[in-house]
């Protein structure tokens, strides 16, 4: 297996600025019989997501009603905490590898995670040998040559090892010792790991160093020194601090970084994050946000510019602020539109607003599976319209406009927030972070009326 990025637009001469790119996974399939020795190329266009899982699956969506969908990213994650019931997880004795296990398409590609993406609070903390780990077995420590023989043995495209993740939420209450500490322990580990890892697995590495620039770039020079390493992956889900000081410090760090490699960043999939992201470079997302605003019971009504289904305002009953449009309201009783005006996927295209409504208010497992359908498409779109403005040359234009159209603060580029509301653009991601996670049949929560402040989110 070989991985390669090639960067086929980058409007500025600047190593953070937004880039169209294509990444290429060559996969060698060892069979026996004819087709033996083949290779499979799977391509990935840039800036794009990388489908999320929950144990494996994408979240309400089976692989049948997924291709409704159409052309999803062939990249697909697993978080290997998702498996841990075990010290060792069951998958591993699967002769086939993690792909099979979950029967993954043989078109897709496999990125293996440590971290679910959307946790951004956890309880288990990091030795100096091993990474803390919440499972369904309870807390589970995983040594980076623990990682590198459950990578060997599933066998994933892409893999990105243990690391330190500081978990304490505010910058002061970490100090400069915890962060290098934190710098030098993942090195350490990812070290350990390239020493021990068999495979020919792709390894995007993690860039640590929280809230300090200065260990940001310590950390950035001893991964450029690294052999090995096909990408980057950055993980501050857990630092809790504005969106625009994140995206400094990746900034710090990329000025140190081999800028020729795929940028992933996580715990940024927001539609308003995305678009902030990509003007400073960032490759790589993952969909946890449409997963979120499913789980919400809320519709995606957001457009990034004219895109080919709509104009580029937002529609009549939009709340201009979120862009969405929150199922449960009564209105949505007697209301047989579909759920965006102008969109094509399938749930707008066979079911309506009261349908759906109808779904929510008697708890069908139908609804999540029909909103996910909408929200997913909708959340594919957006990225199929800004690789168009990239290439287009606009995209620090559009990327403007969007951000204005729907209220969202971005200091980065002079943006003040929105004062008509106190409801922050495109939250839902940081709603779900704070509840507790369960199938949406297993635990009831309780469902609300657009709020009028975020502690209106309140569980059952």
């Amino acid at each position: 297996m070989s991985l390669h990025f090639e960067i086929a637009s980058l409007k500025s001469a600047t190593a953070s600025a937004a880039r169209r790119g294509r990444l290429v996974v060559d996969r060698s399939t060892v069979l026996n019989g004819p087709s033996s020795g083949r290779t499979t190329s799977i391509e990935l266009e840039t800036p794009t997501f990388i489908k999320y899982t929950r144990n494996g699956l994408q979240p309400h969506l089976v692989p049948e009603v997924a291709a409704e969908l159409g052309e999803l990213p062939k990249f697909t994650r697993v978080q290997i905490e998702d498996f841990l019931e075990d010290d060792m997880p069951a998958c591993t004795k699967f002769r086939g590898g993690l792909g099979a296990f979950v029967a993954l398409e043989e078109t897709d590609a496999l990125v293996l995670d440590t971290l679910d993406p959307v946790v951004a609070f956890r309880s288990a903390k990091a030795t100096n040998k091993a990474m803390g780990i919440d499972s369904g077995g309870g807390i589970k420590r995983l040594t980076p040559e623990a990682f590198a023989n459950i990578v060997d043995l599933l066998l994933p495209d892409i893999a990105i090892p243990p690391a330190d993740y500081i978990e304490e939420p505010l910058p002061s209450l970490t100090q400069g010792k915890r962060i290098s500490k934190s710098v030098s322990r993942s090195k350490k580990w990812l070290d350990e790991f390239l020493a021990r890892k068999k495979s020919c697995t792709a390894i995007f590495a993690p860039v640590v160093g929280s809230h300090s620039t200065e260990l940001r770039q310590v950390c950035a020079q001893g991964l450029s020194e690294c052999d090995g390493i096909s990408g980057y992956s950055f993980n501050d889900v857990c630092l809790q601090v504005p969106f625009s000081e994140k995206l400094d410090l990746f900034r710090h760090s990329i000025l140190h970084l081999d800028a020729s490699k795929p940028r992933y960043m996580q715990g940024a999939s927001a539609p308003d994050s995305v678009v902030r992201a990509i003007l400073y470079g960032v490759d790589l997302f993952d969909s946890s946000y449409a997963y979120a605003v499913t789980e919400q019971g809320f519709a995606s009504l957001y457009r990034f510019g004219g895109g080919k289904e709509g104009n580029s305002g937002p529609s009549s009953d939009e709340n201009p602020i979120s862009g969405r449009l929150d199922m449960f309201e009564s209105r949505m009783f007697g209301d047989f539109s579909p759920l965006a005006d102008g969109c094509c996927c399938y749930t707008c295209r066979n079911h309506h607003r009261s349908y759906v409504h109808h779904l929510l208010k008697t708890k069908e497992m139908l609804a999540t599976v029909l909103l996910q359908i909408h929200n997913l498409h909708c959340y594919q779109q957006l990225f199929v319209d800004i690789r168009s403005s990239i290439e287009a040359g606009t995209f620090a234009a559009d990327a403007r406009l969007f951000l204005e159209r729907y209220g969202c603060f971005a200091p980065e580029i002079d943006l003040p927030a929105a004062t008509n509301t106190s409801i922050h653009a495109f939250d839902e991601l940081d709603i779900l972070s704070k509840q507790t996670f369960s199938p949406t049949t297993k635990i009831q929560r309780k469902r609300h009326v657009e709020p009028q402040n975020n502690n209106d989110y309140a569980e059952s």
